[in-house]
């Protein structure tokens, strides 16, 4: 089993208001992200009805604010848990907010901002067919020499996840171990995320 965290629990600073409520496309960019991750689940259900992947999304409003009725219902029919963070959390408490309850059916743990608005169906189920057929220790989509997300960490390293404080990320444990990562190649829009009012604008311009 793989479980997802959309990580949707940062400030937004260079934003100024809550970028992951903006409209992109017929939703938000959080719902954008979501629907992505979930069409992606399904396609990998079909190509192989034995694997089972879970979703969580650690937020700092309700689902309400992101995703409309439709997006709520086909979220809980996978399994989706929708974790409230109402006020601003650093990175490391979000990843643990976002760890609890593992099963020990999970072996593997992958995250993904919540405004990471360049991802596609197709990477991330390619993503996903990778790590449920040979769990590695890290796979990390790779544009040239960029690396980007979703990352995913094999559950044995879920200690040292624990671990981080304040504002450090996944990174921290992902760059002790450069010679274990499994490279997945990919286009750099893949990496294309939301991150000022500037670059929304020109991103929506080219819906």
């Amino acid at each position: 089993m793989v479980r997802f965290v959309v990580m949707a629990a940062g400030l937004a600073s260079r934003m100024g208001r809550d970028k992951l409520a903006l409209p992109w496309k017929e939703t938000t960019v959080l719902g954008y992200v979501l629907q992505t991750v979930l069409e992606a689940i399904k396609l990998q259900e079909h190509n192989s009805p034995q694997c089972r992947i879970e979703v969580h999304v650690v937020s700092r409003q309700p689902i309400g604010a992101y995703v409309s009725d439709e997006g709520i219902t086909e979220f809980e029919r996978y399994g989706g848990i929708w974790h409230d963070a109402p006020s601003s959390r650093p990175l490391a408490e979000t990843i643990r907010i976002g760890l609890q309850n593992l099963k020990k059916e999970v072996h593997s743990l992958a995250f993904l901002p919540g405004d990471q608005v360049g991802i596609t169906v197709q990477d991330l189920s390619g993503c996903l067919d990778v790590v449920l057929r040979s769990f590695p220790d890290f796979l990390v989509p790779i544009a040239g020499d960029k690396a980007g997300s979703p990352v995913f960490f094999h559950k044995r390293y879920l200690p040292e996840l624990l671990e981080l404080q304040g504002e450090q990320g996944g990174k921290v444990v992902l760059n002790r171990y450069p010679d274990r990562w499994y490279k997945y190649p990919v286009e750099e829009s893949l990496f294309c995320d939301v991150d000022t009012p500037e670059q929304y604008e020109a991103l929506s311009a080219n819906m």
